[in-house]
């Protein structure tokens, strides 16, 4: 006599969960057709020309004649003796550094006077956002002019104090020409940094102040003991924008000296044309921005390692 095992009846899934299912299955179909555009466009504009730059670091090419020839890490090891592009990184870190400490104290004075409740604040706010608003290559017209050692204002200006000799621009010197655009970029780019302050002053909780009058704190107090502590994610992400964006800035130092007079105010940016425009050799050149944008990547990995630490201790 043999038995028979019989399997039990398989559980009909709810037609409710079923439509769910083929909704969830849809949406998420139609969110890969979404960002499929977006997806293309990252690795034609980004991904493709950063392995294009990284694949042309390993070979020798002239832009003249056309000629590539494979060299290996001969482009890379080039980068070790060459003296000017040693001291050329040395002023990019002087511009980085010099341009954010400008750029955000000056920043954060002009957020702290904008968040006043004054008469007329309202222009004072649209005058103080002009020179970001100000096309870079009018900006940089505007203070070429005004600079010039012949008619400029600035210029004259600075001849009658003895600043700079008669008939020279602060511009044409070496000792000063990397300063003066510093002082330019300082000037352009603290209204960014006065918009995110102001932002960050508005979610400031009030009572935080109150208190602090109570318990016969000062305004110095005051903005020691709140206004900073409070700041502190705005000034993160200020110095996380703003130095990339000063890192990689080419086109105010290019309009206003070419990173002259002698390579006095070149920064990686500009170096990098000049060999490519200059000497034709888009390998060398590919290789300085290689090795740039790894060394700004490990920054940026760092950075936010040591983030994620020191929130989890």
């Amino acid at each position: 006599m043999t038995t028979t095992s019989t399997a039990p009846p398989a559980r009909a899934v709810p037609r409710g969960q079923q439509r769910r299912g083929s909704i969830r299955a849809r949406e998420r179909r139609l969110g890969i057709m979404f960002a499929l555009p977006a997806t293309l466009l990252f690795l034609a504009v980004l991904a493709y020309p950063i392995f294009e730059n990284i694949r042309t670091t390993f070979f020798s090419v002239d832009l003249l004649t056309g000629r590539t020839e494979y060299v290996g890490l001969a482009n890379l090891r080039e980068l070790a003796s060459d003296e000017t592009l040693r001291s050329t990184v040395g002023r990019t870190l002087l511009w980085t550094v010099a341009c954010l400490a400008g750029q955000l104290a000056l920043g954060l004075l002009a957020a702290i006077l904008i968040d006043q409740s004054w008469k007329g604040m309202r222009w004072i706010r649209q005058l103080l956002l002009l020179p970001y608003v100000v096309p870079v290559i009018a900006s940089a017209l505007i203070w070429t002019w005004m600079l010039d050692g012949s008619y400029g204002i600035l210029g004259s200006g600075l001849q009658s104090l003895g600043v700079v000799p008669d008939g020279t621009s602060p511009l044409g010197m070496e000792s000063a020409s990397l300063w003066t655009v510093i002082v330019i970029n300082v000037w352009r780019g603290f209204p960014f940094a006065m918009l995110v302050f102001w932002a960050a002053l508005q979610g400031i909780d009030q009572q935080q102040y109150e208190a602090a009058k109570v318990d016969g704190a000062g305004p110095l107090r005051e903005f020691w003991s709140i206004t900073l502590p409070n700041l502190r994610g705005a000034v993160i992400a200020l110095v996380a924008l703003r130095g990339i964006w000063t890192l990689m800035y080419f086109e105010l130092i290019w309009l206003t000296t070419r990173g002259g007079p002698v390579n006095s105010s070149d920064i990686v940016p500009t170096y990098i044309y000049k060999i490519v425009m200059g000497e034709f050799r888009l390998g060398y050149a590919a290789a300085i921005a290689t090795v740039t944008g790894l060394t700004l990547f490990a920054l940026a990995a760092v950075v936010m390692v040591a983030r994620k630490v020191r929130r989890a201790a």
